[in-house]
This record gives C-alpha cells, sequence and structure tokens, in this order.
C-alpha cells in the first residue's frame, strides 16, 4: 500500500537551485548558479575567538535551552540597531522573533496566516525560497510585474482598488533576488501608505540590504507603516552555517509567531545567538565587517557585468544592481534559457534558467547569474563558456 501524503504536499516543488548543486560538485565546473556568500566573507577569527571563550565565560547558559523569541542579548542589539533605522522605538518583548533563517521566519508567517486559497501578492520574478515556504499552505498567488525598481506598486494599487485583497504581500526591497532590483522610495512610500489604506500586512525580505556597492540607502518599507513584518538574516553580512535570522512586526502578529515557533523547534540555537551577540557587540565591528566584504561582492559584480558587456553585446540585456549577488539578465534571441543551460553544463558553466523564479515555471528568455563565489578572473572564464554555449545553439 502507497504512503497516504498530506493533499498540500501536490504542489510542493524543488529547488532549480538545489537541484543544480550536482551540477556544480562536476570537476572544473564554474557555477553562476548558487546565491551563497563568498567564504571570504567570513570572520573566522573573531568567531573562533568568541567561540572559544564562551564556554568558559558563560558555562552552561550557552549550551541551555533559551526563550523561543530569542537570547535578550541579542533581541537587544536588534531593537537598538533597527529603532534609528525604523525612525520610532522598538521594544525588546513582543515584537522581535529571532529564527533559524530568514526562511524559517517566512514558514512561520505562513503557517498563522495562510488558510487554503487564501491571496498572496508577489511579484514576477519571484524569490523562489519564498514561493516554496508558502506554497505548502496553497495560497493563490496574485502576481504583480517588477522591473529594475522594485515591485509595481501602481499596478498593485489598481489591483487593489478593484478588489483584490490579500493575506499578505511579499516583497524584498533591496537587491532582489534574483533581479537584484531595488524598490524606489516613491514606490515604498506608496506601498505603506497601501497596506494602511486597505489593512494589509507587508512582509518585507531584507536579506541582501547591508551589501551595497553603489547608491544611497533607502529607508525600509517598515519605516512608513507599521503594518509590516521586517525580516533579515546573519547569513549574508556574518556567515549562513549559524542558521540565525530575525523577524520585528506588530505584536499580535509576533505573538502567534512565537506559539508556533515552540510548536516548530522550541527556539534557535542558543550558543549561535550568544556568539553573534557578542561579536556584534563590539563597537564598530558590523561597520568593518561591510566595509571589509562590500568590496569583494562590488568587484565581482563589476567583472561579470564587464564580461558579460564585452563577450555578448547585443545577445544579452541586464541592468547593474546596486548591490546584492545577483544579475537578472534576458538573451532575446533565446526562447527557454533551460536549452541554454544543457549546452552551458556541456561547456563547464550552471546558471539558473528565469522559469525557476516564476510561479507557473513556463520557459522564458531571462537567467540568473550570482557573481558571489567566484574570483574575478574565474568570472571572465566563466562568460567565457556561456559565450560558447550561445553560439551552438
Amino acid at each position: 500500500m502507497p504512503y497516504q501524503f498530506a493533499s498540500r504536499t501536490a504542489g510542493l516543488r524543488s529547488s532549480a537551485i538545489r537541484d543544480l548543486l550536482k551540477v556544480t560538485e562536476m570537476p572544473d565546473m564554474l557555477s553562476l548558479a548558487g546565491g551563497l556568500p563568498t567564504p571570504d566573507s567570513f570572520p573566522l577569527p573573531d568567531l573562533r575567538r568568541e567561540a572559544d571563550r564562551l564556554l568558559g565565560e558563560y558555562g552552561p547558559r550557552v549550551v541551555q535551552y533559551s526563550a523561543t523569541d530569542g537570547v535578550i542579548e541579542l533581541r537587544e542589539w536588534i531593537a537598538a540597531t533597527y529603532a534609528p533605522t525604523f525612525g520610532r522605538a522598538i521594544p525588546v518583548e513582543g515584537q522581535i522573533v529571532v529564527t533559524h533563517g530568514s526562511q524559517q521566519a517566512l514558514d512561520l508567517l505562513a503557517k498563522v496566516l495562510i488558510d487554503p486559497g487564501d491571496v498572496v501578492v508577489s511579484e514576477s520574478p519571484a524569490y523562489l525560497g519564498a514561493v516554496q515556504s508558502l506554497e505548502l499552505f496553497q495560497p493563490r498567488f496574485e502576481v504583480i510585474p517588477g522591473d529594475q525598481h522594485g515591485l509595481q506598486v501602481e499596478v498593485l494599487a489598481v489591483r487593489l482598488a478593484a478588489g483584490l485583497r490579500p493575506k499578505l504581500i511579499y516583497v524584498v526591497p533591496n537587491f532582489h533576488n534574483p533581479s537584484g532590483a531595488t524598490m524606489s522610495l516613491e514606490r515604498r512610500h506608496h506601498l505603506a501608505a497601501l497596506a494602511d489604506q486597505y489593512e494589509l500586512l507587508i512582509v518585507e525580505d531584507d536579506p541582501y540590504g547591508a551589501i551595497r556597492f553603489a547608491g544611497d540607502p533607502l529607508p525600509p518599507v517598515a519605516s512608513f507603516s507599521e503594518r509590516v513584518v521586517h525580516l533579515s538574516t546573519f547569513s549574508k553580512i556574518v556567515a549562513p552555517g549559524f542558521r540565525v535570522g530575525w523577524m520585528i512586526g506588530p505584536p499580535e502578529v509576533m505573538g502567534w509567531v512565537t506559539r508556533a515557533k515552540q510548536a516548530a523547534d522550541l527556539h534557535t540555537s542558543t550558543f549561535a545567538q550568544i556568539l553573534l551577540a557578542n561579536v556584534l557587540g563590539v563597537p564598530g565591528w558590523l561597520d568593518e565587517q561591510k566595509a571589509r566584504i562590500v568590496p569583494m561582492y562590488r568587484e565581482r559584480c563589476v567583472a561579470l557585468a564587464d564580461a558579460l558587456d564585452d563577450r555578448l553585446g547585443d545577445r544579452i540585456r541586464f541592468h547593474r544592481p546596486d548591490g546584492g549577488m545577483f544579475l537578472w539578465s534576458e538573451f532575446p534571441g533565446v526562447a527557454d534559457t533551460n536549452a541554454l543551460l544543457r549546452r552551458a553544463v556541456e561547456e563547464g558553466v550552471a546558471f539558473v534558467p528565469g522559469s525557476a523564479f516564476t510561479i507557473d515555471q513556463q520557459p522564458d528568455s531571462k537567467a540568473r547569474f550570482s557573481y558571489s563565489t567566484l574570483a574575478p578572473a574565474q568570472l571572465g572564464v566563466a562568460v567565457d563558456r556561456l559565450t560558447r554555449a550561445l553560439d551552438s545553439l
């Protein structure tokens, strides 16, 4: 007799990026596929120092159970760091929940907010991890197009005026994955105003905001409305293996999220939280870390973009992002970049086809390139291989 699975598993897709891992592990393969931070960015000496002293100075506390919403030192750091950005005080109790990365935050929010058939607004292209988390709870996705200035909020406004009432609106305003887009200040204001007008909830996911290498920082949507759950993570600015992220949101929502987290895992790693709180608590440490890692990403982004311009010219279209890890591209003469990927793998380079970032997963001419893990010289070689693959089509 076959196993009987829940009906909600029927639409659960596999991650195209994870499925590419076997390909990217092939000898001599250059991967533009993964969205991993470069290991060169990991502050290993600082982490080693803190890890060595934690057990001696803190004793059993660092390996004991801790509060579901996070250890107090880390929540205090989050509150103090974000209060100036939000333009308001953030209570340590009731509005902050520390999570296993921002991916768990998405899962917990979906658990407490979404019933089958509820409407979720997402831009297109969409962050694949968010789609995976949300679609398990069987929402109905309403797709709003995005461009290099982020979600087209003016289109959303028309849809809302016509009667659309989503349970939540999911956005990645800074250096969007996969598009690299940054939502304009005007659209941030407009989106927050729509949330207040229609009493909606915005989920603002900001894993890449600290990796800005061009332009001026923009205030988060959460600074314009309190109807926002703001997510972020230490994965990109410290190291992903800790699996520590957080969310800041309305007390009513955070109360239900905390209950759901109790049922899911009791709490996030005590050791990881206290270690991170101690490292981040050193005055000036975070500014020094960003000053060290941001130029790495700037150099790699420029190397990839310049190589694409030089080798491919008008056979590719893209805009240069102001930060983050991704360059979103279009091949005007290619109907299906899955076919291009197959040729590219034969040449020794991998990327993610654009169809992986759409709700319906229909073939298209788009592709996502990540420049985060390859050195500038390797990026040039990767583009040479990509050019040969395109020529062979």
